[in-house]
C-alpha cells in the first residue's frame, strides 16, 4: 500500500469559524477539541464571514505562481499534491475539498456570509471535468470541487 495523505494541519486566527464552515457548510463530521479546549465553538448558524463575492480569478491572485508549471504528485489512492513554482515562500494557497454537492455547499456558504467566486467548470482529463468554486474562511482559501464526466457538464 502506498503512503497517503492522512490529515491537514491548519493554523488560523479564526479556528472556530473554520471549524463551523467545515462542519456546517461542507458537512465534514465533527471531531474533538485540541489542547485545553478553551476556544468555544462558533454559534451554530451564525455568519462565517462578511458576505460579498470573490473575483473569479482569485486563484490566480492567491497562488502567485510563476506560470512555469509544476507537478501533480500522487494518484486517486494517495490523493494528490498540486505543486507549483512561486516567488513567495507561502506554505499553501488553498485547501481543496471534494463533494458531490458543490451547488449546495456554494449556496450554504453564501447564506452564511462566506465570500465566494461563482461556480465554474474546467477541463480535467480526457473523460472528466471539474466543477468548482473558491471561498475564503478564517483568512484561508478553500476550493470546493466535484469531478464529473464531461457529458454531465452542460
Amino acid at each position: 500500500m502506498p503512503s497517503r495523505i492522512n490529515h491537514v494541519k491548519i493554523v488560523t486566527p479564526q479556528p472556530a469559524v473554520v471549524d463551523a464552515f467545515l462542519r456546517e457548510v461542507c458537512d465534514i463530521p465533527e471531531g474533538w477539541a485540541l489542547g485545553s479546549g478553551e476556544i468555544a465553538r462558533h454559534r451554530a448558524g451564525a455568519p462565517l464571514g462578511p458576505g460579498g463575492s470573490l473575483p473569479d480569478d482569485i486563484q490566480v491572485q492567491k497562488r502567485q505562481a510563476t506560470g512555469r508549471g509544476g507537478f501533480i504528485t500522487g494518484d486517486a489512492s494517495s490523493r494528490q499534491f498540486q505543486i507549483m513554482e512561486s516567488a513567495t515562500n507561502d506554505y499553501f494557497w488553498a485547501i481543496c475539498i471534494s463533494t458531490r454537492h458543490v451547488e449546495d455547499v456554494h449556496r450554504k456558504a453564501i447564506e452564511r456570509g462566506v465570500p465566494c467566486t461563482s461556480i465554474h467548470v474546467t477541463d480535467w482529463s480526457a473523460n472528466d471535468n471539474i466543477r468548482f468554486f473558491f471561498c475564503e474562511v478564517g483568512k484561508l482559501m478553500f476550493e470546493i470541487i466535484r469531478v464529473e464526466p464531461k457529458d454531465a457538464t452542460s
